[in-house]
């Protein structure tokens, strides 16, 4: 009898394979070894298997989507500007990792009613989350640079995805200089197409902003030392009558909470820059109301 081939295979190769989702018989062929021996190297390498994968999401109860496309379109702009995504045969498999507590917070509120979300402090200092999710959830799986055509299609939808992206990427700010200071909105990120559309679709709603320009080129070096593996694209808005559009165009549908409070400074920003442009004045600032925002 000859000698067995080795089975030469990386865990990581392996577990990727075994869990998006092929069988051990499948991997077997894939490669010309028997399944006997894909099973041997799965236990060697000690990958949970089915039956111990069935078991850990079956704990979680999972309900189906049932949000609106307004609730849909803001988790598809916080999926691309913050989540990781994978689905296994049983489950939509979400996963973030954030610094501050109000970020791992929103993650929980957004899908607690719906799976079994899990939160642990890494040892770097990291919150890390995991959530599971009924495979209707399978409109977070795409990870591309572009807003999809009924989101651009549906203002509401538009601004209901932006919300969600900035509430992933952005940031409430207000600048200074010697003579004033001037409240506004910015983003920055990798993701050019979406910067360039967001631009777009802010400006079919008057909401005017300086066309999008790189702010770190690719190679750039940052403070920690990580370097820029493409370029980072800036979208900023801090022209008052823009301002005031969009704080009250989408002010109310941002949820995460260390931007809902920033969003205060900047209205009281406003109101002391004056009468803004184009006929808009100060009094009409004073109706900006910004609601609190039910996550469920």
């Amino acid at each position: 009898m000859g000698l067995r081939r080795p089975i030469k295979i990386s865990k990581e190769k392996l577990t990727s394979l075994y869990n998006h989702p092929l069988s051990a018989i499948q991997i077997a062929k894939k490669f010309g070894f028997s399944k006997s021996g894909i099973e041997k190297k799965i236990k060697q390498l000690k990958i949970k298997t089915r039956g111990n994968l069935h078991r850990k999401y079956s704990r979680y109860k999972k309900l189906p989507f049932t949000g609106s496309l307004k609730e849909k379109a803001y988790l598809i702009g916080f999926r691309l500007g913050d989540l990781n995504v994978y689905h296994t045969n049983q489950v939509i498999v979400v996963r973030g990792s954030t610094t501050k507590p109000n970020q791992a917070k929103l993650i929980t509120g957004l899908f607690k009613n719906y799976g079994g979300v899990t939160t642990t402090l890494a040892k770097r200092g990291t919150i890390e989350q995991c959530v599971y999710l009924d495979r209707s959830f399978d409109f977070l799986l795409p990870k591309q640079d572009s807003i999809e055509a009924w989101i651009k299609n549906c203002p509401l939808c538009f601004l209901s995805f932006f919300a969600g992206y900035f509430d992933a990427e952005g940031c409430v700010t207000i600048h200074k200089n010697s003579r004033l200071s001037f409240g506004g909105f910015e983003i920055q990120s990798y993701d050019k197409q979406i910067i360039f559309q967001s631009w777009k679709q802010l400006k079919k709603l008057n909401i005017y902003a300086p066309k999008p320009a790189i702010s770190q080129p690719a190679g750039y070096i940052g403070k920690n030392g990580v370097v820029n593996n493409q370029n980072s694209w800036r979208l900023s808005i801090f022209a008052k009558e823009s301002v005031w559009k969009l704080l009250n165009h989408f002010g109310c549908l941002l949820r995460h909470e260390d931007k809902r409070k920033k969003l205060i400074k900047v209205k009281n920003n406003l109101l002391k820059r004056n009468i803004l442009h184009r006929g808009i004045k100060v009094i009409e600032l004073n109706k900006i109301e910004l609601p609190q925002h039910n996550h469920q």
